[in-house]
């Protein structure tokens, strides 16, 4: 098949007056052991996608959610979350503004080269403290 052909398919299989909700999967679908809700099924089938999302990404859409009951424990719980995870939840908590010395300093790795935490209400105290924790930081965007 041509590469005109394909991107022509492609474009016809688009459905432009599709309804995002319809894509989105009730909470109660979330939690059914087959995750088979019909709404979801013809979503995967219109976007061309056959599998699920991974179990880390709903785990991490959960903690997202729910992160401002979390933020209290962040500093018993973060030890057993590898360091990708702990920088995700910190990019998460950076977009819905809760990154704040609470929420940092806990989820600091000695791993990490770079971090984001422009806009955020980290302190200078609390970027010394992750200073400490991250020896092998290269880069810190600290802007806003």
């Amino acid at each position: 098949m041509g590469k005109g052909k394909e991107i022509t398919t492609s474009l016809k299989k688009l459905d432009l007056n599709s309804n995002f909700m319809a894509c989105t999967p009730s909470k109660s679908s979330l939690f059914s052991p087959t995750l088979q809700s019909p709404g979801l099924l013809s979503c995967r089938r219109r976007l061309g996608k056959s599998k699920p999302p991974s179990l880390v990404s709903l785990c991490l859409g959960v903690i997202g959610k729910n992160l401002q009951e979390i933020i209290a424990h962040l500093s018993d719980i973060s030890i057993a979350f590898p360091p990708h995870i702990r920088i995700t939840i910190a990019a998460i908590a950076r977009r819905r503004k809760m990154l704040c010395d609470e929420v940092i300093i806990p989820l600091a790795d000695t791993s990490w080269e770079i971090l984001d935490i422009s806009g955020s209400e980290v302190t200078d105290s609390g970027l010394i403290e992750v200073a400490k924790t991250c020896k092998f930081l290269q880069a810190i965007d600290i802007r806003y």
